[in-house]
């Protein structure tokens, strides 16, 4: 496991070349759908409040793409055999891992400029759910 980072920028610069791009361009797509969040370090990783609750996290471990975990933090029950209620992800980007956790994998550079305004409107809409 690496070690425990205390600045995003700790985190960056643990990064290979190609990883810190695409975690680069995921906090690029987060800042311009909520520019309220705040940037921390929880879990290892990048991660965002909006009120005080944590609400986002990405993680950028493993070899698959980098990954938007949209959540609640540890304020809400967790159900991981009920179905979610989110109705904002028209285009069906996110993987569902319970109730109230989902994650959605950073499109591939080449679909990145296509995908962002969806990518954008799911994370907007997840920031809406209370």
């Amino acid at each position: 496991m690496p070690a425990a980072f205390v600045t995003v920028d700790e985190f960056l610069a643990a990064q290979t070349p190609e990883r810190r791009a695409d975690v680069e361009s995921m906090r690029s797509l987060i800042r311009e759908a909520e520019p309220a969040l705040i940037e921390i370090i929880k879990w290892n990783s990048p991660n965002y409040t909006l009120h005080g609750m944590d609400r986002l996290t990405i993680n950028a471990a493993g070899k698959g793409p980098v990954r938007l975990i949209l959540h609640f933090g540890t304020q809400r029950a967790e159900d991981k055999d009920a179905a979610p209620s989110f109705a904002g992800d028209p285009e069906g980007l996110l993987a569902w891992h319970s109730n109230i956790r989902a994650s959605l994998a950073l499109p591939a550079t080449s679909e990145l400029a296509e995908r962002s305004r969806a990518v954008i409107a799911v994370i907007r809409a997840w920031l809406t759910e209370r």
